[in-house]
């Protein structure tokens, strides 16, 4: 993370420290080579008995100068480049960032060292690499998201579908209806239609939710329990319990809470016992809205049959109202608990 806070020292102090360092140690070290050779020389001369006149004398001293200066500038590059590859290998690491993230290779970071503008750069394309990965995992998350909601809603539409089909195939099948059963089974269809185009609405809209505050939400589960029995009663043997909810105030989207119970009827008519009871109940506590709905199992269930999408689509609307989905199967029994807390 960048720390536009944070005092950094100039690159340029840096390197003009460097300089001034190899310089002085060059100067140092033409120093000890000009005096070191005059030193020999002279030494030489008296072991010898050599006498050098004046301009001899120039001639031997522009020599070891210029001697001490080629030693000294030799010294001079050989040590700022030493010196100087520390840094040199840093920008080159910068650079290999900086393609990473020109390729696509987003996370790769380059390791912070010293405290100046190469740092700072060092700090500034870390921070791309991180931003970009998350804007990537983001984007993939987004894109799961709507997968999986264009998969729950499709599920959703094809229940109310199939309910739609039942009845018409019904009414066509049957001869004789009275009025008042003909207008019932066009009632529930027209409910169901209304409910396609509410979930295509959603799925058109990218899950836009529709929330509505009720003053009383008692009855609202009261209709959803009585629709539950309606759409059950003629193929299964129903217990709807209710215990003394008192009346409360909540938000709910209705729209959702309608795809919770048709995906609870769905399942009961895919995989539930015809012969034992279906159980369904109802209760409030500070907890929230408890739906507990339990069922034989079928013994002649395909294997590869599952409550998965069904399920998932419930516990998907279950975390909208931060509430939780427990499901247990066992000894041909299956149980679902549904709790909508934040109301």
């Amino acid at each position: 993370m960048i720390d536009p806070g944070r005092k950094r020292r100039k690159l340029f102090n840096e390197l003009l420290a460097l300089v001034c360092l190899c310089f002085a140690l060059s100067l140092l070290l033409f120093i000890f080579v000009t005096t070191v050779g005059t030193a020999v020389v002279e030494e030489y001369c008296f072991q010898h008995d050599i006498l050098l006149d004046e301009l001899e004398w120039y001639s031997l001293d522009r020599t070891l100068r210029g001697l001490g200066f080629g030693v000294s500038a030799v010294f001079f590059l050989i040590l700022f480049f030493a010196l100087f590859a520390e840094r040199l290998a840093y920008i080159r690491k910068i650079t290999a960032g900086v393609d990473s993230l020109r390729n696509g290779q987003f996370g790769r970071l380059v390791a912070l060292t010293g405290n100046n503008e190469l740092t700072e750069l060092a700090e500034a394309v870390n921070y791309l690499s991180e931003s970009e990965q998350k804007i990537k995992e983001k984007e993939k998350r987004l894109y799961e998201e709507r997968e999986e909601l264009i998969r729950s809603l499709s599920h959703d539409i094809r229940t109310p579908l199939t309910s739609i089909i039942s009845y018409t195939q019904l009414l066509s099948a049957k001869e004789s209806w009275t009025e008042e059963e003909r207008r019932e089974y066009l009632e529930l269809v027209n409910r169901k239609t209304a409910q396609i185009k509410e979930l295509t609405d959603i799925l058109l809209d990218g899950g836009r939710r529709n929330v509505e505050y009720f003053e009383d939400a008692r009855l609202l589960f009261e209709q959803l329990a009585g629709e539950f029995e309606e759409e059950l009663e003629e193929t299964f043997r129903l217990s709807v319990t209710l215990p003394a909810i008192a009346a409360f105030s909540a938000n709910f989207d209705v729209g959702e809470l309608r795809r919770i119970f048709d995906n609870l009827i769905s399942n009961i008519h895919k995989y539930a016992d015809p012969t034992d009871v279906v159980r369904l109940s109802l209760s409030k506590t500070n907890g929230g809205v408890v739906i507990r709905q339990s069922n034989t199992v079928k013994r002649d269930r395909s294997p590869s049959e599952s409550y998965k999408m069904g399920l998932y689509s419930i516990r998907r609307i279950a975390q909208n109202y931060g509430g939780t989905t427990e499901v247990t199967e066992a000894d041909g029994r299956f149980e679902i608990v549904i709790t909508l807390s934040a109301i």
